[in-house]
């Protein structure tokens, strides 16, 4: 049966939860409360959702096996990027299972998704097409705007009744017309649009992020220092700030700063309040100037370290 929601989150955890892929991570790249809204409507066929955001983040996406996705701007906003390429306002983002991607937007925006499991979405590129939508390494489409406006209309019109008539997304007849239209709208986008596949360079790319992350995961009880990072990967702190810039929208050292306050926000919202658990989870993740922590704490997540405990 179809159903729709709408939903609030000021907690980055529960957010993260509530967006489709299986394996994602969000780091808020902003400052300030954190706050995000999520339209969901599940179709036999898709998923549609909304996500409305307050920060700048960035976003690592990996859709669940078979799931696929495609992402594309809601509304007029702050530039998104994914994996590093600059997506422009008839740009479509693509999400696989396969194919991991960093999305990131610098400031407050809306996002809209559709997904569908994959061997459907080839299934109807043939149907509707005569042929595959996509080739596997494609990260991004360029579609024609009249077609991408059209998109952006059907899937406001579906977010829009959902927020004022769910009831009708219950309907079995207007879920059937509301699917088949965004179905058909979304196989014109992809087949109209000029595919950006990841280049030699930009799977250089990808690669020194993801050996980022794996080096960070492997230290997060400490300070990484970008010149043994620089030396682990194997490049330039100039190409590594660089690569940060156009993927994660900040610096590697902010990235890594961010990433392990991160946890430390994560683990209290989730500890048992108790004498000496802030102490103690802060220099788990490597800070050790306590004064320092608290003010960096409090300029990311818009409150002390103790009220984050005390909400647990």
């Amino acid at each position: 049966m179809s159903c729709s929601s709408v939903s609030r989150y000021t907690d980055i955890n529960e957010f993260r939860r509530a967006l489709q892929p299986a394996n994602s991570e969000i780091v808020i790249t902003g400052t300030g409360c954190f706050s995000a809204r999520v339209v969901t409507i599940d179709l036999p066929r898709l998923r549609l959702q909304r996500v409305d955001e307050t920060l700048a983040r960035a976003w690592h996406v990996q859709m669940a096996d078979p799931q696929i996705a495609i992402g594309f701007s809601a509304s007029p906003g702050p530039p998104m990027r994914c994996q590093g390429f600059a997506l422009a306002p008839d740009d479509l983002a693509l999400f696989t299972p396969a194919q991991p991607a960093w999305h990131a937007i610098s400031g407050p925006s809306q996002f809209a998704i559709i997904s569908l499991p994959k061997d459907q979405l080839t299934d109807l590129g043939v149907t509707l097409t005569g042929q595959p939508l996509m080739p596997p390494d494609t990260m991004a489409a360029q579609v024609p705007p009249n077609w991408m406006k059209r998109l952006q209309s059907m899937h406001a019109a579906a977010m829009n009744l959902a927020e004022e008539s769910p009831e009708i997304i219950s309907d079995p007849d207007a879920v059937r017309s509301l699917e088949a239209s965004l179905t058909e709208t979304m196989i014109a986008c992809l087949a109209s649009g000029r595919m950006q596949s990841d280049p030699a360079c930009q799977r250089r790319r990808s690669l020194i992020i993801r050996r980022l992350r794996e080096l960070e995961e492997a230290n997060r009880h400490r300070t990484l220092y970008l010149t043994e990072v620089c030396k682990a990967i194997g490049i330039s702190q100039r190409t590594l700030n660089d690569i940060c810039q156009d993927v994660l929208g900040v610096s590697p050292k902010r990235y890594l700063f961010l990433r392990r306050l991160h946890l430390v926000h994560r683990e209290l919202r989730e500890a048992v309040p108790g004498r000496g658990k802030i102490t103690q989870t802060a220099t788990k993740y490597g800070f050790w100037e306590l004064g320092r922590f608290s003010a960096a704490y409090r300029e990311v997540f818009g409150q002390l370290p103790l009220v984050t405990l005390r909400q647990t």
